[in-house]
């Protein structure tokens, strides 16, 4: 595993860190978020693998609208969550990417925009 980037500024006495490891960024389109699926809505579905599996997550509205192509490279608008994880090593991401591509077969999206670290991607469901 790669050494923490704030080795640097942990062994100050006025304070301690804990390095929470890399930062996770994606976004969904928030009616979605509504769809009941499996007897529960898919918020509900995708908080409780975040708790689970990360320890932690926040989410907030965006405070515009998300703007992408779609397959038929139609431009799309829709409201959207913005939600934020940690984690230790990049060996965890296809964890969330998994999840990502199960929740984007839910709500019937071609993919979710995903940053992890330093990069971002779409997540697609298998093709």
């Amino acid at each position: 595993m790669e050494q923490s980037k704030w080795r640097d500024f942990m062994d100050d006495p006025r304070y301690h860190l804990d390095d929470l490891g890399r930062p996770a960024f994606f976004l969904i389109p928030i009616k979605k978020l509504e769809w009941v699926v499996e007897g529960e809505t898919v918020q509900h579905q995708l908080h409780r693998f975040l708790i689970a599996h990360f320890g932690a997550f926040t989410t907030a509205l965006v405070p515009s609208f998300g703007i992408w192509k779609n397959a038929e490279q139609e431009a799309v608008v829709d409201e959207c969550r913005q939600y934020r994880v940690s984690f230790d090593g990049k060996e965890r991401i296809p964890l969330l990417a998994v999840e990502l591509a199960r929740i984007a077969t839910l709500i019937e999206e071609d993919c979710i925009y995903l940053e992890a670290g330093q990069y971002a991607a779409t997540v697609s469901p298998p093709r």
